[in-house]
């Protein structure tokens, strides 16, 4: 039987989504709920995947090799869906992230601001 493995497109994935959480936990955003639920679900599926392969390598028989392939397949699928998911969930941290940090930027008092520029003085 030829070896099986995970796909070469599904492994590039993989670490392209290794280096995407890599670079979100540089940037601060690797501790957001979603994120980390992403990355949760990337690893299960990643592990299923990883099982899969190693069962249909030693499946016998043409009903445990198709059964093996079907839990196969569907479990590279799961795992392609994960690191969209996960791609997605740093995304929306990010905005997350901008759009706090902008609030708080707008919530400062007006005072300091219009001082720092001049504007909103009021002459009597």
């Amino acid at each position: 039987m030829a070896k099986v493995g995970v796909p070469q497109d599904l492994a590039v994935m993989f670490a392209a989504c290794e280096a995407a959480f890599e670079q979100a936990t540089k940037q601060g955003y690797a501790e957001n709920p979603g994120v980390l639920a992403a990355v949760t679900a990337l690893k299960s599926a990643w592990t299923a995947a990883d099982v899969a392969s190693r069962n249909l390598m030693t499946a016998r028989g043409f009903f445990p090799i198709e059964f093996a392939s079907i839990r196969f397949d569907r479990a590279c699928r799961v795992t392609r869906e994960a690191c969209i998911n996960l791609h997605a969930a740093i995304k929306q941290a990010a905005a997350e992230s901008r759009l706090n940090k902008r609030c708080l930027e707008l919530s400062q008092p007006t005072s300091r601001r219009g001082e720092a520029t001049g504007r909103h003085s009021r002459v009597a």
